[in-house]
């Protein structure tokens, strides 16, 4: 699909999720704001992982091009240097951690305009860990990605030198954004992940601190993407400090970076206080 055509989607899909945390106009102008430059950042780390692994393996001779386990090697080299790892997570940390504390302290004040909301919270430094903790697992999808894609190639070349022309060509795609992990809708799907989680793992800190707030209740998104264990999950209604039960997940909150995959990944669910 076209790189205009994902972001028209990425775009509908946020207005419903920003929507359905009833905002002032001027909080959803900030954060609309933070959602554009957290999805930059991830675009671009992805642009410059897909440009490092390229350069790599335009470094391999005709031979090396079409051994799978070269291939795998260099994939393993690349993701263990620093674009991969300390980069990376910074990346996350940057793109994410401003959404965090922009819905809690949104949250805490509009509950009690007395409290001050703290930036070096406990509850926001371990949300920063587990989403950095998502980074490997990343890489790891990117790795698979690119294992197939070269397998492909070096199958369907009939002669050594169409096989590793066609390896080439792959790698170069992917450099461009064009296919592979490093594209545009990769990036969607990362910033919608991780921007959920961190609108609602926000709210949840700032509710607590709020000390109004006594529970909360599970408001699944709209629309036929809508997982159905989140669909199940909607009206769900927990204590603060303990999880919703969603699919085989126990998570804390919508996006829950501690989660499985399959209850986290492109969720956009929210949720709604529940006071004393």
């Amino acid at each position: 699909m076209c790189k205009d055509c994902w972001e028209l989607i990425a775009k509908a899909d946020d207005t419903e999720f920003l929507d359905s945390l009833e905002l002032t106009h001027a909080e959803r102008a900030v954060l609309e704001e933070l959602y554009k430059q957290g999805e930059m950042r991830i675009v671009e780390i992805l642009e410059l992982q897909g440009k490092e692994l390229h350069d790599a393996i335009l470094e391999l001779s005709e031979d090396l091009l079409i051994d799978i386990g070269e291939l795998g090697k260099v994939l393993v080299s690349v993701q263990t240097g620093e674009l991969f790892t300390i980069q990376f997570e910074q990346a996350v940390y940057d793109a994410f951690q401003p959404l965090y504390h922009l819905a809690g302290e949104t949250e805490l004040i509009e509950l009690d305009p007395d409290k001050t909301w703290s930036v070096k919270n406990k509850a926001a430094s371990r949300f920063a860990k587990n989403l950095q903790k998502l980074v490997p697992d990343m890489n790891g999808t990117s790795a698979d990605v690119m294992t197939r894609a070269f397998q492909k190639a070096i199958k369907e070349g009939k002669t050594p030198s169409e096989r590793a022309l066609l390896v080439r060509e792959i790698s170069a795609a992917a450099a461009k954004g064009d296919a592979g992990p490093f594209n545009m809708e990769r990036a969607i799907t990362v910033s919608r992940t991780m921007s959920t989680a961190a609108a609602n793992g926000g709210k949840l800190e700032g509710w607590k601190q709020s000390d109004v707030v006594t529970g909360k209740k599970w408001r699944s998104s709209k629309g036929d993407r809508t997982r159905k264990t989140h669909k199940k999950a909607n009206g769900q209604v927990q204590p603060l400090d303990k999880p919703f039960e969603v699919g085989k997940s126990k998570l804390m909150f919508p996006g829950d970076p501690s989660g499985r995959p399959e209850e986290i990944i492109q969720c956009r669910c929210t949720m709604q206080s529940v006071l004393l």
